[in-house]
Parts: structure tokens; C-alpha cells; sequence
């Protein structure tokens, strides 16, 4: 990573802003007391937070639910 190029222009170039992304995202929902997971079953609970929390439930759900659209 070009530092010198980065820094001076404001961008993170530490791990603080991920590691904070993967406290809100998994963290909180899957850590929960008593909680345990398989690898399948987390990882599409994690996908589906991911995408409910960067704001695109509603143009990416109606692709993942075909069956449930009702004309």
C-alpha cells in the first residue's frame, strides 16, 4: 500500500474501520448468549445483515425470494 499517497488524502489505512464494520455486522447478531451456528447458517445470516444494513433490502430481497412474489 503507497502510505504516502493514501494518508495525505485522508483515507483509513489502518484496520480500525474494519474490525469496527465486523462488530456491527456480526457481533452483535451472532454472538448473542446461548448462540451457536453452523458454517451454512452463518454465513447467510451474515450476507443477509450485510445487506440490510448497507440499505439495499429492498432492491436485493425481491431476487432472492422468487418464489414469493405475488403478482
Amino acid at each position: 500500500m503507497n502510505y504516502q499517497h493514501y494518508r495525505p488524502a485522508g483515507y483509513p489505512v489502518g484496520s480500525g474501520s474494519v474490525e469496527s464494520g465486523c462488530k456491527v455486522v456480526m457481533e452483535t447478531r451472532m454472538k448473542q448468549a446461548g448462540m451457536r451456528w453452523s458454517r451454512p447458517r452463518a454465513q447467510t445470516i451474515l450476507a443477509l445483515r450485510s445487506i440490510l444494513l448497507s440499505n439495499r433490502w429492498d432492491q436485493v430481497w425481491p431476487s432472492l425470494t422468487p418464489a414469493f412474489q405475488f403478482t
